[in-house]
């Protein structure tokens, strides 16, 4: 009964833990429910998982619940993974300071002392295995933000993950960068007075040419980490696009990072982006960031800069930045439309098809071939895609069949 019943339904109770009126509080249930995302680990998530969804069934046919599937969306996470050593004539697990790599890359060592074939593999950490990693040590070597980093990188949270050094330095060469980019910026902008910067040259081809590339890398970026914070929770994919937000900074010139309001815009959103993953490293930058002189962008709204880094808007896509409509026949990618971020968020399954058939890519592939069925998906603010689905035989009208449509969500 313990693991059966008391542990399947807190996620409805604990939205009032204290409330004494019913077993729940309908009003936050009604009101919060289902779960928007239920993560759990795959030994734990596959009973646990089938005991809260018995419960949910029964509290909704009880009126206590206003669905009947608790959760609306499911990640398994993957296990962290570490390397292990066994002598392979008696399959005795070892340290790792007992053993010699002999070959790295063909997976090769050997016991150091009697020069016995030792099997390298990855598997679940384990204390009988010498194969674990204390999170304290971590956290007294590199902090918890790093070591957060570290963990989330490179790999989907889907997989398991091999814990190894060897991985480290990319999320500690790009704090670094980070760090260097905040100081950059800084000493641009002190190092000029306010006469200065009222006259800079803000006008001439080249630096409009710098500032349009800062305003589509802003946007490519931050569209990029909003889909896979937001959407896909591939938050390894979510940091690679922050890191590829960092380069183009990077890149910039320094009469750019002084003069560009882009630039301010685009190092904002990278911190503001950070903050979820590495809360404490995104406000020391942060804190430096609202000291800088000049501000470019003082009168918007987009920054506030008198609150911290976690209080701040999630960074959007500009009105007019192209975003995709991509259209697919049969699941394969036919063509892609651009279109402004405003009239993409307006777009419905009729406006989508429209354009499809005013595609010369997409008529010409559809000649003589009957659809069969058509799917809408819009993400607002990232992206539209139009999927449709044909059969190779001539139609004998044009009408379409089972169209299926659906919006996502902010």
């Amino acid at each position: 009964m313990d693991t059966f019943v008391d542990s399947s339904w807190y996620y409805m109770r604990f939205l009032d833990p204290s409330y004494t009126g019913d077993i729940v509080n309908t009003e936050l249930v009604q009101k919060y429910m289902p779960v928007d995302l239920y993560i759990g680990g795959k030994e734990h998530a596959v009973l646990h998982l089938y005991y809260a969804r018995f419960v949910n069934h029964f509290l909704h046919s009880c009126g206590l619940s206003p669905t009947p599937e608790p959760f609306s969306r499911l990640l398994v996470q993957g296990m962290v993974m570490g390397r292990s050593f066994r002598v392979k004539g008696s399959g005795r697990y070892i340290t790792e300071d007992e053993v010699e790599i002999v070959n790295a890359k063909k997976n090769q060592a050997r016991l150091k002392e009697t020069k016995e074939p030792v099997v390298m593999t990855w598997e679940k950490m384990s204390k009988s295995k010498f194969n674990g990693v204390d999170p304290t040590d971590m956290f007294k070597e590199y902090g918890t933000d790093t070591t957060r980093l570290i963990s989330l990188a490179d790999v989907a949270p889907t997989s398991h993950r091999n814990w190894s050094s060897a991985t480290f330095p990319g999320i500690l060469n790009w704090q670094k960068r980070l760090w260097l980019t905040l100081n950059d910026f800084y000493a641009a902008r002190t190092a000029v007075g306010d006469a200065a910067m009222e006259n800079g040259d803000t006008q001439s081809e080249a630096f409009v040419a710098e500032d349009d590339k800062l305003f589509d890398a802003r946007n490519f970026y931050v569209k990029g980490a909003t889909f896979n914070y937001r959407h896909t929770h591939q938050l390894s994919v979510a940091i690679s696009k922050m890191q590829g937000l960092t380069n183009s900074l990077r890149r910039t010139p320094k009469h750019i990072v002084r003069f560009s309001p882009q630039y301010e815009r685009a190092l904002a959103s990278q911190i503001i982006m950070l903050a979820p993953m590495a809360p404490h490293f995104a406000s020391e930058l942060w804190s430096k960031f609202v000291t800088v002189p000049h501000r470019l962008n003082a009168s918007t709204s987009e920054v506030q800069w008198e609150r911290d880094v976690l209080a701040q808007r999630w960074p959007d896509i500009d009105a007019d930045y192209k975003l995709d409509l991509t259209i697919k026949v049969n699941g394969f990618e036919n063509c892609v439309i651009k279109v402004a971020r405003s009239n993409l968020d307006r777009i419905t399954h009729n406006d989508a098809m429209d354009i499809a058939f005013n595609t010369a890519s997409v008529t010409s592939y559809l000649t003589d071939k009957k659809i069969r069925t058509t799917n809408f998906v819009l993400y607002p603010g990232i992206e539209a895609i139009l999927n449709i689905y044909v059969d190779k035989i001539k139609q004998s009208s044009t009408q379409t069949t089972n169209s299926n449509e659906e919006v996502v969500n902010k």
